[in-house]
């Protein structure tokens, strides 16, 4: 098996030189994420592409803009999207999110963040950057990430239950509502690992929704391979 290439069904995702690898998070957010009635799209901190390459698959007019502060990984990112079948829909820009101009506004704005806030640093600068949030702190993300949404556009961004005060402070903050909350188990009776929380910009009522990812076999659980049966091979 080569560790260096990710195959989905219908794209590779090569992965060597990027700091953070192909995993759960980001095809949870690429697979659930509503892309529909949407034709522009600005995914923040891309990555090796895989958010912005599943929902280039699942709508066919959507436009996608990767953002990415790492030059290596934007770099493969970019190859990523040329090797696909949506390429003329895709395209990186690399540099600092928080001090880049944008001339235009989204549709939909989507980010699997750095999380971590306190403790050590992963070990390597390079995937210390892409998990600390020190790089991109939720109060900057979120207010920036409102200001670039058209009216009645959505932000959607997943993390770990451990800062869920924080995201939804700041999404206040920001003059977000929230639409939609996803509570993330990976077992049924295990506790909430991971939420995806959709914004707007408009007013909105709440939703809140539970997905369980594993059976106790340790298979996907029939939700999760539902969600997914488009991408896994």
């Amino acid at each position: 098996m080569n560790k260096d290439i990710f195959e989905f069904k219908h794209f590779k995702v090569r992965q060597a030189d990027s700091a953070m690898k192909v995993g759960t998070d980001g095809v949870l957010l690429g697979a659930w994420v509503d892309v529909s009635h949407a034709t522009s799209a600005l995914d923040v901190g891309c990555g090796t592409g895989l958010i912005a390459l599943m929902m280039a698959q699942r709508n066919p007019a959507l436009s996608i803009e990767g953002v990415e502060i790492d030059p290596i990984a934007a770099t493969e990112a970019s190859g990523n999207f040329e090797a696909s079948p949506w390429s003329e829909r895709l395209r990186v820009r690399t540099g600092d999110f928080l001090e880049m101009a944008f001339d235009r506004k989204y549709d939909l704005v989507v980010t699997n963040p750095p999380f971590f806030k306190t403790g050590q640093a992963a070990p390597e600068q390079r995937r210390a950057m892409a998990r600390h949030s020190d790089t991109l702190p939720f109060e900057k993300l979120l207010r920036k990430s409102a200001s670039l949404l058209n009216e009645g556009g959505r932000f959607v961004l997943i993390a770990p239950m451990e800062v869920k005060e924080d995201i939804e402070f700041f999404a206040g903050e920001a003059n977000l509502w929230l639409r939609t909350r996803l509570h993330v188990h990976t077992l049924a009776h295990k506790p909430v690992k991971r939420l995806i929380w959709e914004y707007v910009n408009i007013p909105a009522e709440a939703a809140d929704i539970h997905l369980c990812l594993q059976k106790s076999g340790g298979d996907r659980s029939d939700a999760y391979a539902e969600m997914t049966k488009d991408f896994y091979l």
